[in-house]
């Protein structure tokens, strides 16, 4: 008889440690679907062209501390460039994930990993911004297909950031040459919606800081012309957070 109740009480406990060990797993995976939701890819894409010198060193600055004071938890960021080669010679400056606490990294470690993480980026970015020579084009729209590349299959919220003064300048389109009408929108989307040349931005939330124009005419045909393109492309475009500067950045976890 003794023996008979120790085995049903080493039954008894090993069914409980296999139900804590289900429940555990299903926490942690549960949490992990919530920060996968909550936390963020971020891509800035820094326009790189010669025109845009000035504004690397005040513009771009100013809206890269103001999203670098907010970045969160779980957060992923990468930052690359904007030149008249974007699309062929991609290679980002910056791919950095922030760290997230865990009961499985303790305080001092995670302290460590996150001012490690943080200081990896400002250094990336501080030298990027610092470059003193510019390129002879603005390829901005063949840099949002990247961005597309990037997003795919991304199961956290995706935030696009436009560092440029968004002056497409290369050999098919310069709107600093053109007047950049309804009609010549519509071509523009037209021949790239044929090549399938557009990219798949649904669901990216974008911020444009930079954005400038010859006169307040120029300026508002060419946000005229983003407005449109993000739209074709499905994503999360809106004329308050498309400015010369960048107003406000959504905070992180």
């Amino acid at each position: 008889m003794k023996r008979w109740r120790l085995k049903l009480l080493g039954l008894i406990l090993l069914s409980s440690l296999l139900l804590l060990s289900h429940i555990n797993r299903s926490v942690e995976a549960f949490g992990k679907s919530e920060n996968a939701k909550k936390s963020r890819v971020l891509v800035i894409l820094v326009d790189m062209s010669g025109s845009a010198n000035l504004a690397r060193h005040t513009v771009y600055r100013e809206a890269f501390e103001k999203i670098y004071q907010n970045l969160g938890q779980g957060d992923r960021v990468m930052v690359g460039t904007i030149t008249g080669r974007s699309y062929i010679d991609f290679k980002p400056a910056v791919d950095v994930k922030i760290p997230k606490k865990s009961i499985w990294v303790n305080r001092i470690q995670f302290e460590r990993n996150l001012t490690e993480s943080k200081e990896k980026i400002r250094r990336e970015v501080d030298r990027l911004l610092s470059r003193k020579r510019g390129t002879k084009r603005t390829e901005i729209l063949n840099s949002l297909n990247i961005a597309e590349t990037i997003f795919h299959n991304e199961k956290r919220r995706k935030i696009l950031v436009i560092l440029s003064d968004m002056i497409q300048d290369s050999k098919e389109y310069n709107f600093d040459r053109v007047k950049v009408t309804d009609k010549y929108i519509d071509k523009i989307i037209r021949y790239r919606k044929k090549h399938n040349l557009i990219p798949s931005l649904t669901d990216v939330k974008v911020y444009v800081a930079g954005a400038s124009g010859t006169d307040s005419n120029k300026f508002r045909s060419i946000e005229k012309f983003w407005a449109r393109y993000f739209a074709e492309s499905g994503a999360d475009f809106s004329h308050h957070r498309y400015g010369h500067s960048l107003i406000s950045f959504e905070k992180g976890l």
